[in-house]
C-alpha cells in the first residue's frame, strides 16, 4: 500500500468516526506488538483528569523542554520532548507535539501521515485488527516519539484512564487532576464512579499524584491506589489520610503562571511535583528554580481563558473589544469560569455558548446567569447540540438563539461596544472555530474529531 500524504490520511481517520468510541486496550496492544512495541521505548508522564489535564500536560511539557534545553548545554548532547494531547483546536497535527529548533511543535504534516500509515498497514496484518479514531492517533505518537528517541513525552488520557489507548504508555509517573461529571455513560453517574476509572491510570509502584475535593472522589481516587499497590501523593493533603502532601516546590517557588484562573495554580502544582518522580538523564534539571520558573512562565494552553486581539483584516474593527475564549464544556469548567469572571473588574458582558450532545447542558447556563445578554448556537461538529435544544436545558435567563456558529458569533460580536466583553465557551469546536476566525489560523482541509454521541 502506497504511503499517505496528510489529506489521504485525514480521509482515513475520518473513516474511523464509524467505529465510535470502543475503550479497551487488546486491540491496540496488538497493533503496538506489530510495530515493534514503540511505546516501551518512550518514558511518559501519564495524566488523567475531568478537567485541567491538558494544562497541566502543556505545564509538564514545557518545563520538560526548558529542562532539555539546559541539559543540552551542560552535557553537550540534545534532548527531545513529546507531549500528545487531545483534542485539538485546529489541526489534528497538533495532537502529537515533540522537540524542534528548541521548542514543542506540532507533528510536521508528511511526518504525521508516515506514522499514520504505519498504524494503518500493521492493523491490516492478518488477522486485522479493527482500531479506532484514537488508537490510530495513539499509536502514531508512540511511533513518532520513539523515532525521537524522547527522553519524557507526557501523555494526556482521552477518555477516562482505565482503558485508555494512552494507558499503554510506560509512565514513571501518572497525575490525576480535578475530577467532574462528564462522559457519564461510558465513566458512570457519580463523582465517585468516575474517580475510580479516572484512577485506572495507577500502577504498582509508580507513584500517583491526585487532586480532588469531593470527599467521594478522594476516598475512590484513596482505595484504588491500594488496590493496585501504588505510592499516592493528593491535594488537598489531609492529615488524617494515608496520602502523602505534594513534594515541595525548590525553595517554594513563587512563579509566574501564565495561565489565567486561580485553578492554574493547581495544575502546575501538579505539574511540577510530576516532573520530580521523572527518571533519567534530566532529573536533576527538572527540579532546577529556574527551569520550573523559566517553564511555567512560557507555556501557553489556547482556548483556555484565553484573550484574543483579532489579527484576520476581517475582524481588526474589533481589537478594541474584550474577546475571551473558553472551552468550558461541563458544569465545573463553568463554575470556574464564571468564578475567575466575577473577579475581574465590572463589565458588560455578552456570551455564546454552544455544545455537543451528551454534555450536561443544563449546568451550563446558571453560572453565567449576571451575563447581560446570551447567544446559543450549534458548534460546528455532528454532534453538536442544536441551539433550540440548548435553550430548553441550560437555565440562561436570556438568550438569543441562532444555530449557525458563525452567524451567532457575528451578531454577538457586534452586539458588545468597545470596552466591553464577550465570552465564547462551551464546546471546544465552537472555540476552536472562532478562534481560527479571529486569528486566521489555518485548520485541516477535512474535519475530523474524535467520534462521540450523536444527536
Amino acid at each position: 500500500m502506497s504511503s499517505l500524504d496528510y489529506n489521504a490520511a485525514l480521509t482515513y481517520l475520518a473513516s474511523l468516526s464509524s467505529f465510535g468510541m470502543q475503550p479497551g486496550l487488546d486491540r491496540l496492544a496488538c497493533v503496538l506488538e506489530r510495530l515493534g512495541s514503540p511505546q516501551h521505548r518512550v518514558p511518559a508522564i501519564h495524566i488523567a483528569g475531568t478537567n485541567g489535564k491538558g494544562s497541566t500536560s502543556a505545564f509538564a511539557a514545557t518545563i520538560a523542554q526548558v529542562a532539555s534545553q539546559r541539559a543540552e548545554t551542560r552535557l553537550g548532547r540534545c534532548f527531545s520532548i513529546g507531549l500528545y494531547t487531545s483534542p485539538h483546536l485546529h489541526r489534528v497535527t497538533e495532537r502529537i507535539r515533540f522537540s524542534q529548533h528548541g521548542q514543542l511543535r506540532e507533528c510536521q504534516k508528511p511526518r504525521f501521515a508516515d506514522a499514520v500509515h504505519r498504524v494503518r498497514n500493521a492493523a491490516l496484518l492478518a488477522p486485522s485488527v479493527t482500531l479506532t479514531f484514537f488508537e490510530v492517533l495513539t499509536a502514531a505518537a508512540f511511533l513518532v516519539f520513539s523515532d525521537e528517541q524522547v527522553s519524557l513525552a507526557v501523555f494526556e488520557t482521552g477518555l477516562g484512564g482505565r482503558l485508555d489507548a494512552t494507558r499503554l504508555c510506560s509512565a514513571q509517573v501518572t497525575v490525576v487532576t480535578s475530577i467532574g461529571l462528564d462522559h457519564t455513560e461510558w465513566l458512570g453517574s457519580t463523582l465517585q464512579e468516575i474517580a475510580h476509572e479516572k484512577a485506572g491510570i495507577f500502577r504498582p509502584n509508580i507513584p500517583a499524584l491526585a487532586t480532588a475535593y469531593d470527599p467521594a472522589a478522594r476516598q475512590a481516587l484513596c482505595e484504588h491506589a491500594r488496590q493496585v499497590g501504588a505510592p499516592l501523593w493528593m491535594w488537598p493533603w489531609d492529615a488524617g489520610s494515608s496520602t502523602q502532601p505534594l513534594p515541595r516546590l525548590p525553595e517554594e517557588v513563587c512563579a509566574h503562571v501564565p495561565l489565567l484562573g486561580a485553578h492554574q495554580r493547581d495544575n502546575a502544582a501538579m505539574a511540577v511535583a510530576a516532573l520530580s518522580f521523572a527518571q533519567g538523564p534530566l532529573q536533576d534539571d527538572f527540579l532546577d528554580e529556574d527551569v520550573i520558573n523559566t517553564g511555567l512562565d512560557k507555556t501557553r494552553w489556547p482556548g483556555r481563558l484565553e484573550t484574543i486581539v483579532p489579527t484576520a483584516r476581517t475582524f481588526q474593527a474589533f481589537a478594541d473589544r474584550d474577546i475571551l475564549l473558553d472551552a468550558a464544556h461541563n458544569p465545573e469548567g463553568a463554575c470556574v469560569l464564571a468564578r475567575w469572571l466575577s473577579q475581574q473588574q465590572s463589565q458588560r458582558t455578552t456570551i455564546l455558548c454552544g455544545v455537543v450532545v451528551g454534555k450536561h447542558a443544563e449546568g451550563m447556563g446558571s453560572p453565567l446567569a449576571f451575563a447581560t445578554d446570551v447567544f446559543l448556537c450549534c458548534p460546528p461538529t455532528p454532534r453538536g447540540l442544536p441551539a433550540g435544544e440548548l435553550a430548553k436545558i441550560a437555565a440562561f435567563s436570556v438568550g438569543t438563539v441562532v444555530e449557525d456558529w458563525r452567524a451567532a458569533f457575528l451578531r454577538a460580536l457586534e452586539h458588545v461596544a468597545k470596552g466591553q466583553r464577550l465570552v465564547v465557551y462551551g464546546s471546544i469546536f465552537l472555540v476552536g472555530a472562532v478562534r481560527a476566525l479571529l486569528l486566521d489560523e489555518p485548520t485541516d482541509t477535512l474535519f475530523v474529531q474524535d467520534p462521540g454521541k450523536k444527536p
